[in-house]
């Protein structure tokens, strides 16, 4: 895909709060095909696969048999398979561990990244995107022979679509047809726009930190509790029927020159050391220099607000709501 990498290079980094568009290469696609596609994805994935067709995506997750997480994924279902959109960075390592698994199954995984040309839209007129080309609701998909769109969970009254070509050229003619209605913006706005929608990512520096249900991923509708058997499904289930939550995922406004990275602690006040208290699952700054953070902590002490970043002590945190109702 040159000739899109040199057509989005060209355009605008600035970032923008609504009404854009942007390109998106920081999202990597794993395709999963062959005559046992299906089952070996139900035999891995948190949730289940045989819920979703060509109309609509699946939010899910790939787990250690201990239970922590190595990816999170939107699950397209297409003509020849499967295609798991989630962070870039960590295709080549899913991969890795996904291959072990195959043993005598008809299954082909490849790293589909380069086939596609893709960018996203969020617009509070979701006419800007076509009415031929807009799914019907969040969670839907409409496909072509070259084109996939995804609707996926609204923030306020924007709506939010993903969008992928297998030609160049219409990717390039069509965002044309849609910039002239909207902001043209580099990836840190539709970053910044997955953060506020509270959706989980998984990062090389996060991959194996937490369980499932930390990652509010029920909520989100990204796991069965009824299907069969996948790594550290005992567990999750364990958890959910005989445990306590102890650890979630929270939004937060941070007070920071310095945006957290991936991985970083959190700590109680006084302590110089990483205590366990809590990690940072993601951040982004708006156009404000204001920090939007997700991270995952003791719910206890998220609540109770005595936590602050180990490398910036002087952090102050607030959480904000996230826009979506969590299982308690």
């Amino acid at each position: 895909m040159k000739q899109w990498q040199e057509f989005e290079s060209k355009q605008s980094s600035a970032q923008a709060a609504n009404d854009f568009i942007c390109a998106v290469d920081e999202i990597g696609l794993i395709m999963v095909s062959g005559a046992d596609a299906t089952d070996f994805l139900q035999n891995q994935l948190s949730n289940d696969i045989n819920l979703i067709d060509e109309s609509r995506y699946q939010l899910s997750s790939y787990s250690t048999p201990k239970g922590r997480m190595l990816g999170v994924f939107r699950v397209i279902r297409v003509s020849n398979g499967y295609l798991l959109l989630t962070t870039a960075s960590i295709v080549v390592p899913l991969l890795e561990h996904l291959y072990k698994y195959i043993v005598q199954s008809q299954v082909t995984l490849a790293d589909a990244s380069n086939y596609f040309a893709r960018f996203a839209v969020q617009t509070g007129n979701p006419e800007n995107v076509g009415k031929t080309s807009t799914p019907g609701g969040p969670g839907t998909v409409m496909q072509t022979e070259s084109m996939i769109t995804l609707q996926l969970e609204p923030l306020g009254s924007q709506r939010r679509f993903l969008l992928m070509f297998l030609s160049a050229d219409e990717a390039i003619d069509f965002w044309e047809s849609l910039a002239g209605s909207l902001q043209v913006a580099g990836y840190s706005s539709w970053h910044l726009s997955e953060i506020k929608a509270g959706i989980p990512v998984i990062y090389p520096a996060t991959a194996g930190e937490f369980v499932l249900q930390m990652t509010n991923l029920g909520a989100l509708g990204g796991v069965s509790f009824d299907k069969g058997c996948y790594p550290g499904q005992e567990i999750v289930a364990r958890m959910q029927y005989l445990g306590k939550l102890k650890r979630r995922m929270f939004l937060a406004r941070i007070e920071t020159d310095t945006l957290p990275a991936p991985g970083d602690d959190l700590v109680t006040p006084g302590k110089t050391v990483a205590d366990g208290s809590g990690k940072v699952v993601d951040a982004e700054f708006d156009l404000d220099g204001n920090c939007h953070c997700l991270y995952i902590a003791q719910i206890s002490k998220a609540e109770s607000g005595s936590l602050q970043l180990l490398k910036q002590p002087g952090s102050r945190i607030d959480n904000v709501d996230l826009p979506y109702v969590l299982e308690i």
